[in-house]
């Protein structure tokens, strides 16, 4: 077997081929995923629509990097890397993880990612320009502040398989909120700077 044939077959498997022969790329594999998210504009576009942001509110530039590591400790010193790490300039932090198959704990997966996320938001946070330009007061008043951070997961399956949607945003509710809402008043997060979306 030639080279060539080893390496058309390696990629096989991430490339399908319509009716008219035109080739693409399937994006749920981690070597299509990178290629695809190696742009800032691709990934400026993607969180705008996929968060809903209007034009006052939505992400002018950002910053990217892949494979983030988490330097924290980790069970079985087992290092953690988020897929693709965005920050942008008005201090908000994405994790943008791809998932081509379920697995065991898999909720439990987006709890830690997120934690590690929040720890290194957090951590970039107070060692921004923004945060040390504050006076020793304003620093102390700020000491517990958290950063936006969104974590989204880009799924080939359904997390939720009773649900036919495509995109579901998780965050932190009042239970009691929840029970008590209807159509004319629904429940909202009681804490909006962490969230999960599943697309």
């Amino acid at each position: 077997m030639t080279e060539n044939n080893t390496t058309s077959e390696k990629k096989a498997y991430y490339i399908v081929t319509n009716a008219q022969g035109e080739q693409f790329l399937l994006p749920y594999y981690s070597e299509t995923f990178r290629v695809l998210m190696d742009d800032k504009d691709t990934i400026r576009d993607m969180l705008n629509c996929l968060l809903g942001l209007d034009s006052d509110h939505e992400i002018i530039d950002l910053d990217y990097e892949f494979e983030k590591p988490i330097d924290i400790f980790m069970p079985e010193d087992d290092a953690a890397r988020l897929d693709v790490w965005v920050t942008t300039k008005d201090h908000r932090y994405f994790n943008i993880e791809m998932q081509n198959r379920s697995h065991p704990f898999f909720l439990d997966r987006l709890k830690l990612y997120n934690s590690y996320q929040t720890l290194r938001g957090k951590y970039e946070y107070n060692r921004s320009t923004y945060f040390k330009l504050m006076d020793e007061k304003q620093r102390s008043v700020h000491f517990y502040e958290l950063p936006e951070t969104v974590s989204i997961w880009l799924c080939n399956f359904q997390i939720l398989k009773s649900r036919n949607i495509f995109k579901d945003t998780w965050a932190v509710y009042s239970k009691d909120d929840v029970n008590n809402s209807d159509s004319a008043h629904r429940a909202l997060p009681v804490f909006n700077k962490n969230r999960y979306i599943d697309a």
